[in-house]
């Protein structure tokens, strides 16, 4: 009998905690509303000396949601491929893609990967085919919330100076 009254007890009690814990789990949700970004980046032309000559801005939001975003900006520029006239198009300009977005201490990571390309100012011949320059770039980053961040830079290809692009994150309430 005394058997029968411990077992039917330890049943009670177990019985009782798990609906105990089912109704904290209730109160938690299980997918909470993502967070959202604002992207700004800023591609960045710099001479030798430092002075920025020429800037172009692209902006996106993303959320911490782990889906990848794109940008996408350009001209499909068409070439002659043979004597016989048959045309291939190069598509120039700039593809910016992000994922994996998420909140650190004050800080936004994501990864990035960034490509611009342009013709090359070539002299001379008109009938030649075009030279295609090109900078790209992948990391995985990490931003200040609010504070323009240099996240890549690299030699212009046509020069003595520079490409950069900065980026910008801020939440959105």
């Amino acid at each position: 009998m005394r058997k029968s009254i411990l077992i039917c007890l330890v049943l009670a009690l177990t019985a009782g905690s798990a609906r105990l814990f089912a109704q904290q789990d209730a109160g938690k949700s299980s997918n909470p509303a993502p967070q959202f970004y604002r992207l700004l980046f800023t591609v960045q032309e710099v001479d030798s000396s430092g002075k920025i000559t020429n800037n172009r801005v692209y902006s996106t939001s993303i959320a911490d949601d782990h889906n990848p975003e794109q940008i996408r900006t350009g001209t499909r520029v068409p070439i002659k491929t043979n004597d016989k006239g048959e045309i291939q198009y190069l598509d120039i300009g700039v593809n910016i893609d992000c994922k994996s977005a998420h909140e650190m201490d004050g800080k936004l990571a994501l990864g990035v990967t960034a490509e611009i390309s342009s013709l090359a100012m070539e002299t001379g011949n008109s009938n030649t085919t075009p030279v295609v320059r090109e900078n790209h770039w992948q990391a995985s980053v990490l931003v200040p919330l609010g504070k323009p961040s240099v996240i890549f830079s690299s030699d212009d290809l046509q020069g003595k100076g520079k490409v950069q692009m900065e980026l910008t994150a801020t939440r959105i309430e």
